[in-house]
């Protein structure tokens, strides 16, 4: 089993990142936001899971330990293979993903690409009993009340066609972080996590 790996960085993909170590190159698929953190020629340090198929040998890594985690829980639901958990984590913040689990909450699950209200259910379902403590109190807390510009920013997006559980996850992320921001603010800074 390979638990991690470290090495340059020698190539980055849309979904995928190819890692040298010792004069092997290993391709690594990863959630969005590993790769955001990945930089060409610099050394990193991925979490890993290699996951066997009757024709496949695939490698995913991840640049937090926790996300590793969640792939392996989320990767054990009937219905949900790599890509889609992979689809998952790149949606949506670890904050999130507790939060929809352990509050019974489905609909956050749906902005992820490949999952369907069935499918959202099922996760919610067969992982709610199955989180660590640690995971779930990730989402344990109350998600923030929505404050007049964050309800401004996700109306305005949802106009723009962008989905709405999509759009309500990141907008209450955002304004969370940024609780003095403006709706033109938030607008702004959930279109370049949303496109």
């Amino acid at each position: 089993m390979v638990r991690f790996l470290e090495g340059e960085v020698l190539q980055l993909g849309e979904d995928r990142a190819l890692i040298s170590l010792h004069g092997l190159g290993f391709e690594v698929f990863c959630p969005v936001g590993t790769l955001g953190r990945l930089r060409v020629g610099e050394t990193a340090r991925l979490h890993t899971r290699l996951v066997v198929r009757e024709d496949s040998l695939t490698l995913y890594g991840f640049h937090d330990e926790q996300l590793l985690e969640w792939f392996d829980l989320l990767n054990g639901v009937s219905g949900v293979g790599p890509r889609v958990a992979l689809g998952i984590l790149g949606v949506l913040p670890l904050e999130l993903l507790g939060q929809a689990v352990s509050g019974d909450d489905p609909k956050l699950l749906t902005a992820a690409p490949g999952v369907g209200r069935k499918l959202a259910e099922r996760i919610v379902l067969e992982l709610k009993n199955k989180l660590p403590e640690h995971l779930a109190g990730l989402g344990a807390s109350a998600p923030p009340a929505e404050n007049p510009a964050a309800l401004e920013a996700a109306a305005a997006l949802i106009t723009l066609g962008f989905r709405e559980s999509q759009v309500h996850a990141v907008v209450q992320k955002l304004a969370a972080k940024n609780p003095a921001a403006a709706a033109e603010e938030l607008i702004r800074l959930s279109l370049r996590e949303l496109r």
